[in-house]
């Protein structure tokens, strides 16, 4: 019978194991993707993905070990109490007399456990940081350089003691408590060896069945400090991960309906106020107008001035502290995230590096539709992007990542593919979030001319601290201490002495050619 169980105890918990690991993988990516984006600027928020994240092992071993338990343990106990209770019903207390200390350690084990995963987990997202700024291949370069290597390596040192510190305390006080248990284990170890004696001598049962009873026992003791100690310690310790996990998944999400926006929308902002998480300052203040449909708006200001979060929250990817935003009517709260970026694209100022081949970085904005070679050849051209460049020995086909044995690119040859993945997706939002800065001041000029066109008749938001393109918008609105001190045209807000006629007078060496 040990046998059979045994074999069933390996073959089914690994079989059943593996695919509830990739469930719980699917579960914990699918449900990041349904956070609000504002959710990500939370250290707290951030501490609970890293917890769940260690939590999602911790389920899968959680699993494995409770159908080891199921499938060998619980038979092999219930077929034991039944074999002591029908010799002598006292006799099936010992699974009790031996099981009820170990197991009151493991549930102390699990609430220490539970606090330490909460002390440790920001300190872990520190020295996982640390770690991956002296051994990953984007930090190299400038910390051998500039000799931050040993820097970053003392301040993993320091986060990686004071985890270790954490975990040494919270296993000392378990280990003591369970010394105190296997004391009492003992004690009731030795208490069923007198009653078999005793029973022995009153010749309740027999010799033989005094041997095999000891014999039992012996094995009960030693099965059971095994699945206690071994494997339901094991699940005690991290039933604590594994609850973060499942509070990853009870986490609020963004929401909203999906429904699809018809007709030619406005975008308005009514009274707009906006608090980072933790933030005590607002970085938005009080914002309030209207970007009419098919309008190209630029918005300006020094750095630090609001500007790409106010695009965050007319995009919807942050929702107003205070006030609203919405597009035809419709406040964009309601909406869900697939609602409301179906038709927007954008290039962000901090712009993404795929490791996959050129097609697949420009063709990923738009993963609807299969990707058409005369669709990238348009917008390549748009952007200052040339296949055929030596940089690119397979045209789209060329893989954009050292480490999987393609190319490496220049800041100005990544920012070029940023943008002609952001012309790629359909749109009748584009946003372009100060995306030039590594393109010399010629070629942007000339891939803001190209964004000219791609917006015709298409709403089009231009954000940037340089102002010689803004002349190209309908309209501009000038950011500053997170508050819109003006609105108006090129030619308005020039003979205004105000910001903007402040920020052009500052830079205009810069560009006075063109005038």
């Amino acid at each position: 019978t040990c046998q059979i169980l045994n074999g069933i105890a390996n073959y089914i918990p690994t079989v059943v194991a593996e695919k509830v690991s990739g469930r719980l993988s699917i579960g914990i990516h699918q449900k990041i993707a349904r956070l609000a984006p504002i959710d990500f600027e939370d250290t707290k928020k951030l501490d609970d993905i890293n917890k769940a994240e260690n939590g999602k092992n911790s389920a899968y071993w959680f699993v494995f070990l409770i159908i080891s338990i199921f499938t060998f343990y619980v038979p092999y106990f219930a077929f034991m109490g039944w074999y002591l209770f029908h010799l002598k019903p006292i006799l099936a207390l010992t699974i009790l007399l031996v099981f009820l200390p170990t197991a009151a350690t493991q549930l102390i084990r699990t609430k220490v456990f539970t606090k330490l995963e909460d002390k440790s987990a920001p300190v872990r997202r520190e020295y996982e940081y640390y770690e991956s700024c002296m051994v990953s291949r984007e930090y190299f370069k400038e910390t051998r350089l500039l000799g931050g290597f040993t820097y970053f390596k003392n301040l993993f040192t320091d986060s990686l003691r004071l985890l270790q510190n954490l975990k040494f305390k919270a296993t000392m006080k378990t280990n003591l408590i369970e010394l105190g248990m296997r004391i009492v284990t003992v004690c009731g170890y030795f208490c069923i060896l007198y009653m078999l004696f005793d029973a022995l001598m009153k010749k309740e049962i027999t010799v033989g069945a005094f041997a095999a009873v000891f014999n039992s026992i012996g094995m009960l003791y030693g099965i059971m400090e095994e699945v206690i100690c071994r494997h339901i310690g094991e699940i005690a310790k991290n039933l604590g991960t594994i609850q973060n996990y499942l509070n990853l998944l009870e986490m609020p999400e963004r929401g909203g309906e999906d429904r699809e926006l018809h007709g030619k929308l406005d975008i308005t902002l009514d009274h707009v106020s906006f608090f980072y998480p933790g933030a005590e300052k607002e970085a938005v203040k009080d914002a309030t107008f209207t970007i009419n449909n098919g309008e190209t708006l630029a918005v300006v200001g020094e750095n630090g001035s609001g500007k790409s979060t106010i695009i965050r929250l007319i995009t919807g990817l942050y929702s107003p502290s205070k006030g609203s935003v919405t597009y035809g009517g419709t406040d964009t709260s309601t909406l869900s995230m697939k609602s409301l970026f179906s038709k927007t694209s954008a290039v962000f100022q901090k712009y993404q590096k795929y490791q996959m081949k050129l097609a697949d970085n420009i063709g990923i904005s738009d993963v609807a539709f299969p990707v058409k070679e005369e669709s990238l050849d348009d917008v390549c051209t748009k952007s200052g992007l040339d296949k055929n460049d030596s940089s690119f020995s397979e045209g789209y086909n060329t893989m954009l990542s050292r480490e999987f044995d393609g190319v490496d690119l220049s800041g100005g040859q990544w920012q070029r593919i940023a943008i002609a993945r952001g012309f790629y997706r359909n749109h009748d939002l584009i946003i372009l979030d100060e995306p030039t800065a590594a393109i010399d001041p010629y070629e942007e000029t000339r891939i803001y001319n190209e964004f000219a066109e791609i917006a015709r008749n298409k709403t089009a938001i231009i954000v940037t601290h340089r102002l010689g393109s803004v002349k190209l918008a309908d309209r501009i609105i000038v950011m500053k201490d997170g508050a819109v001190a003006q609105i108006g045209t090129h030619e308005e807000l020039i003979h205004t002495d105000g910001e903007y006629a402040r920020l052009y007078k500052a830079q205009e060496q810069w560009y006075r050619e063109d005038d």
